[in-house]
């Protein structure tokens, strides 16, 4: 009996002695990975005329797992990962054909992995830029570099490395990475780093053209640091446009946009064209 007892009190402070150490990894290892210049790769020779139509593709491709059977653990669901290596080697080569063919001037890519668990550690930049950056400018700002993450214990999510990228036609002279504010709770590490990117293109006109990425939060405590987010972002472009500049920004808002932030207006749904009214504040159209 004593014997028994003392094996069941070893195992308890052993799992108590591992949750202690993995809880200390990840609060040492958990960081931000703050404001500052972005490398711009490749050179464009174009240059945007403003009164020119151009296209602009903007979608998060969601570490290149997002099928429509794809249930994530963080929505209530119970997959953790991409379903297998060779089912996310394809929707990452479905993603580029998809690029290659919309041909599009200006790319705006979120949730773009460089060596995450969840995506089996492919470099997705490297990729992307293979099928569609030749004689592009490029930015990469990584959104976040989490530690690992032991939840769900079926198959822990494990650590993200992921960022977002901006793939053009026109050439960037510099761009900078714009860090946002996150919880300060443990919601932190399961909402990861946030932020957006700023890319700079001259324009014939004179006034330069701003390009803005982002990936607002999407798994927060109460919505407010969201809203906050959104806040910054806005008053950054509302900024720039106030000094004649031109502005465009494309990204994941993690939000309904038109209940959550314009007030529901009319029953109007993502299908439906927003009205000029409702933009008349925003220089961006969304």
């Amino acid at each position: 009996m004593k014997k028994a007892l003392k094996t069941i009190l070893i195992v308890l402070l052993t799992v108590v002695v591992l949750a202690g150490a993995y809880a200390a990894y990840v609060l040492i290892d958990y960081h931000r990975i703050g404001s500052g210049p972005l490398s711009v790769e490749g050179h464009a020779q174009a240059c945007p005329e403003p009164d020119a139509p151009y296209e602009l593709l903007s979608w998060n491709i969601g570490f290149g797992a997002y099928t429509a059977d794809y249930d994530f653990f963080m929505d209530g669901g119970r997959q953790s990962w991409a379903e297998s290596p060779e089912r996310l080697d394809q929707n990452i080569a479905d993603i580029c054909a998809r690029l290659t063919e919309e041909a599009a001037d200006i790319c705006i890519l979120q949730e773009v992995d460089i060596g995450s668990t969840r995506s089996y550690r492919r470099d997705e930049r490297s990729s992307i830029l293979s099928a569609i950056g030749t004689g592009r400018s490029s930015v990469f700002c990584q959104n976040y570099d989490s530690p690992f993450l032991m939840y769900p214990l079926t198959q822990p999510h494990g650590a993200s490395r992921s960022g977002l990228l901006t793939v053009s036609d026109f050439d960037i002279t510099w761009a900078d990475r714009v860090e946002l504010p996150v919880e300060d709770s443990v919601m932190k590490l399961l909402d990861l780093d946030r932020c957006y990117s700023v890319q700079c293109i001259p324009t014939d006109s004179g006034a330069p053209l701003y390009l803005y990425n982002f990936h607002l939060s999407a798994y927060t405590s109460d919505g407010l640091i969201a809203n906050t987010q959104l806040q910054i972002l806005l008053e950054d472009i509302g900024e720039e446009y106030g000094r004649g500049n031109y502005c465009i920004a494309g990204g994941d808002f993690n939000k309904s946009l038109l209940k959550d932030y314009f007030g529901d207006p009319g029953g109007l749904t993502w299908a439906q064209p927003i009205p000029e009214d409702l933009l008349a504040d925003y220089p961006v159209t969304l």
